[in-house]
């Protein structure tokens, strides 16, 4: 092992330790294969806005997970920003094992085949405008064409802090 292995596999385990540290929000990123309509979807916290003008998010997808392949054919995909509410669905997309089962629930609905979570914190659909691969992720941008919240919805926001839940809200 060089010197500079070493280095670069000493900077991520720190790196990692680090960002645990960095509360985030808990998404489900979902799409739909264009040639059977399957649906497929991965638990995302590399998820963040881009710009108010165009509207657009950036979501960054593993290379080796299967929903990169999926947005890459299909265009599209919807981020589900998940509430304390939502925390069950988290396993089911973090196991690969789990796949099949992902989509069972009856509370999910599809909009033009794209699926998405009405008890969601927010669902944000978006189009994929650019992309660029760095590392073991692709960055998709999309534009945003349809936002769906719902300021009934009670559930606070669901966070990762230290590798566990955390319930994101306001200070008192």
């Amino acid at each position: 092992m060089t010197t500079e292995t070493t280095n670069q596999e000493s900077l991520s385990r720190a790196l990692r330790t680090a960002l645990r540290r960095l509360p985030g929000p808990v998404s489900l990123v979902t799409s739909y294969d264009p040639t059977d309509g399957t649906p497929a979807g991965i638990v995302a916290s590399a998820v963040i806005p881009v710009s108010l003008e165009p509207p657009s998010m950036l979501v960054a997808v593993n290379r080796h997970a299967s929903l990169h392949r999926i947005i890459v054919s299909s265009g599209r995909f919807c981020i589900n920003l998940l509430g304390v509410a939502q925390t069950a669905f988290v396993p089911l997309f973090s196991d690969g094992a789990m796949r099949t089962r992902r989509f069972e629930s009856p509370e999910w609905q599809f909009a033009e085949r794209v699926p998405w979570l009405p008890a969601a914190c927010a669902n944000i659909f978006c189009r994929v405008e650019e992309t660029l691969v760095f590392g073991t992720h692709e960055l998709f941008i999309g534009t945003v064409y349809d936002v769906r919240s719902d300021p009934e919805r009670t559930s606070d926001p669901l966070g990762w802090l230290e590798g566990n839940f955390a319930q994101l809200g306001r200070l008192r």
